[in-house]
């Protein structure tokens, strides 16, 4: 047999403990994604939250797909080992497996897609709006950074003509604008430096 995790009261709290909210914070691997789904079967099986009112967040369409996985799977299991029973944790199981894709399990920007389709106009948004994908993202912002440059020339911008004097070009802050495009919920903090030599 062996010994109890060193985290076994954390990890029961996470699963038992539905009426509070928890972080769980944790290194990759350690089975955050596991405490969460048990958590989750919990809330369905015990009646304290339907499962067409739960949602589920990860950064990356991979762990989405892992976790609906895991939960239908853990769903089933459970349903399954309470079968035998005529309890409401039983028929809570056995519905909840029949109406899975009610709950909401997806990427961050998948989530606030479907909040933002739900009000299109309160948001300012036509009503058939997309997501950007990633490859897409990467070319929008390169034009931006083009039009930019376009724009400022044909203004006359004196900083494109103070850069130049001193050898450098407008091309060799891209990387910053990306970085910024990032970030831009920071104010910059402009500084002062030496001239460049």
């Amino acid at each position: 047999m062996s010994a109890p995790l060193a985290d076994q009261e954390a990890r029961r709290r996470i699963r038992e403990e539905l009426r509070i909210n928890l972080m769980c914070e944790a290194s990759a691997g350690t089975g955050k994604t596991t405490a969460l789904v048990e958590r989750m079967v919990e809330t369905v099986a015990s009646g304290a939250a339907d499962i067409a009112h739960m949602a589920a967040i990860t950064f990356t369409r991979k762990a989405a797909g892992e976790m609906r996985s895991r939960f239908l799977q853990g769903l089933q299991e459970a349903s399954e080992s309470e079968a035998r029973l005529n309890s409401g944790r039983a028929r809570r199981l056995r519905d909840a497996v029949q109406r899975v894709d009610q709950c909401t399990i997806g990427t961050i920007h998948a989530f606030c897609a479907r909040l933002l389709r739900e009000r299109p106009f309160e948001a300012g948004l036509p009503p058939d709006f997309g997501e950007v994908e990633e490859r897409e993202e990467v070319w929008l912002v390169r034009d931006a950074w083009d039009r930019f440059l376009q724009a400022r020339s044909a203004a006359g911008d004196e900083r494109l003509l103070a850069m130049e004097e001193t050898g450098l070009t407008a091309e060799q802050f891209y990387d910053f604008f990306l970085e910024r495009c990032q970030f831009s919920d920071l104010p910059l903090k402009p500084t002062e430096g030496p001239r460049p030599d």
